[in-house]
């Protein structure tokens, strides 16, 4: 397809922020989960296959907790990034600590159902201890130790994707592996000196939360960061706001934790012997580490996607989606190679037991034959979440997390036992990607001849191509000819000559600065990405730039008395101006200014 020359070595603006931020998102999440995959090996080790099981079976209420963080989340992030990219801090930070105060609400509540009614957990998991004894009681003492670090856990869910936003990647990152760090510690440290049993596993993981959540609040106290908690401008349209746009992720994981309870159940009820529910944790355990490549990128193409959809801007849009296919695709495939490969001596590195390891195995590998697939469409989810596709993504997230791989699990486990079970992950997504392959020619009324045909967008969005104008500038050649382009663009959209000439000066001026001051990230020469956008009769134009942080309002307000002459040139495009936004997010300026 013609739309994938924005590939992985693309050295534009919109892919340098998109792999940087993406990458921060996996390895954060990776961290975690390397902190998860080390519980179940130490669980495994040190207390036996059964117990493995039983911190596997409190999964489906974990992953419910991490539902209503998730929801809340992404609902806010949803709203700010369009809040942002719209220069409307004061209102992003409202909205920001409305979502710390659900979250808090949501966590108290889930503390006080594990103290009230562990049994009704249980029992929705799928067990009681007349049905599973050997896992009721580890269930128990694994629940007791875990619940209370319950408020950490989800506040690190709403925290860390602001982090990212306001350029703390490195950081959020960094927090991510101090949680593995300490998670494997108090792993460890229970196993062998406290005999702490499960509950003393559930413990070190609520120790490392909370270590994690100390460690990201420190990130607030700094005087450059954009957003602050406050109890000003709450309004009940920012509640409403989160819930609607939240709502994609929350049925998303709703349906997630069904398809868990459900398919645990099939499990439980076709297995021949303990060693399938043991192979069926470790690829859960295994599965949520794979997870974290497409969770990674989608986080990052949600917020992104959100700056783009209302900056009404179709070719970043076009070119931000490609580049996280490209992504997706080329990490997908190198790492569930390796993990195909390494089948075998990663079941092993869990236990001795010969034929846990015999269905681990298979499980393993059926999951990197898995991983290309689920990649694609949990980015391709938050695209569409991004887009406010609500009713489309909550459709397909039904479908891709419920429906068809429980469907799927039934149907093998009847014929094939725990090995179909296990077999249905990967032929479940395989049967969901022909599915959007259909929607997608239905929709389009012929086969799909380029990635925008799977992007949903309206008709008119980003407006005709002639009321459009790209650049990108290396040089201060490529501004002045830039400049030029603008005063005719502006002449050709019925603005009179006094105000083309004062765009034109804007792109001479504010593009000129930063290819003659700014200081790239990393290594390479300073560039600026330019828009020009007829918007009925505004006209608007963007740059933006992956160079060290400048802020040209805050600038003209500290320097507007300086002496005459002085900066005269950001001056002049300040007062002259109609309208200006500046934000930095994922370490780019980004400059909107209205005639």
């Amino acid at each position: 397809m013609k739309d994938f020359q924005f590939g992985l070595k693309s050295n534009d603006v919109i892919s340098r922020m998109f792999f940087s931020a993406a990458i921060a998102m996996i390895f954060s999440q990776v961290a975690g989960v390397v902190a998860n995959i080390i519980d179940g090996v130490v669980t495994s080790r040190f207390f036996g296959p059964d117990s493995l099981s039983a911190i596997s079976l409190v999964s489906p209420f974990v992953a419910t907790i991490v539902l209503i963080a998730g929801f809340i989340s992404t609902g806010s992030q949803v709203i700010c990034s369009s809040l942002v990219g719209e220069g409307k801090r004061e209102e992003a930070n409202a909205l920001f600590s409305l979502s710390i105060i659900m979250c808090l609400v949501g966590a108290s509540v889930c503390v006080l159902l594990c103290i009230i009614s562990p049994d009704l957990i249980f029992r929705t998991c799928g067990v009681t201890i007349d049905s599973h004894p050997q896992f009721y009681t580890g269930m128990g003492e694994y629940l007791k130790g875990y619940m209370y670090g319950i408020p950490a856990v989800m506040l690190i869910q709403i925290l860390g994707p602001f982090i990212v936003m306001d350029n703390g990647k490195v950081f959020f990152t960094a927090s991510a592996f101090l949680l593995c760090i300490s998670d494997i510690i108090g792993d460890l440290a229970n196993a062998i000196f406290f005999h702490g049993g499960l509950f003393g596993m559930g413990m070190a993981t609520t120790i490392s939360f909370y270590i994690q959540l100390v460690f990201l609040l420190s990130y607030y106290f700094r005087k450059n960061c954009y957003f602050r908690f406050t109890f000003l401008g709450f309004h009940l349209k920012h509640l409403v706001d989160i819930c609607r746009s939240g709502s994609p992720t929350l049925i998303r994981k709703l349906a997630t934790v069904l398809r868990d309870l459900f398919i645990s159940r099939i499990n439980l009820s076709v297995a021949l012997a303990g060693s399938a529910v043991a192979a069926r944790a470790i690829q859960n355990d295994i599965n949520t580490f794979m997870f974290c490549i497409g969770l990674g990128i989608g986080k990052a193409l949600l917020t992104m996607t959100g700056v783009y959809y209302s900056a009404n801007d179709k070719k970043g849009l076009k070119r931000l989606f490609s580049y996280s296919v490209m992504l997706s695709i080329t990490l997908s495939c190198a790492v569930g190679g390796i993990l195909f490969v390494l089948a075998k001596a990663i079941a092993m590195f869990y236990t001795s037991d010969v034929e846990v390891i015999d269905f681990a195995s298979f499980a393993i590998r059926c999951l990197a034959i898995n991983l290309v697939l689920d990649t694609l469409l949990v980015a391709f989810q938050n695209y569409l979440q991004g887009i406010r596709q609500r009713l489309l993504v909550n459709a397909f997230n039904f479908g891709e997390r419920f429906f068809v791989p429980v469907f799927v699990a039934f149907i093998m486990g009847s014929f094939f036992g725990s090995k179909g079970v296990l077999a249905s992950l990967a032929v479940g997504k395989a049967i969901l990607m022909l599915m959007i392959f259909v929607i997608v020619c239905v929709h389009k009324k012929g086969l799909p001849r380029s990635l925008e045909d799977f992007m949903f967008l309206p008709k008119d969005f980003g407006g005709k191509e002639t009321d459009n104008i790209y650049a990108t500038m290396r040089t201060m050649e490529d501004v002045m000819l830039e400049s030029k382009k603008a005063e005719e663009f502006c002449l050709a959209h019925n603005i009179d000559s006094k105000e083309a000439k004062h765009m034109a000066y804007f792109v001479e001026e504010m593009a000129g600065n930063v290819i003659a001051h700014g200081k790239p990230k990393g290594n390479g020469t300073a560039m600026v990405e330019y828009r020009l956008f007829a918007n009925g009769e505004r006209i608007c134009m963007t740059l933006r730039d992956y160079c060290n942080q400048f802020n040209p309002t805050d600038f003209y307000e500290a320097h507007n008395n300086d002496e005459i002459g002085k900066h005269s040139g950001i001056k002049l495009v300040m007062g002259m101006a109609k309208e200006i936004s500046y934000f930095n997010a994922f370490n780019s300026n980004n400059l909107i200014i209205y005639l």
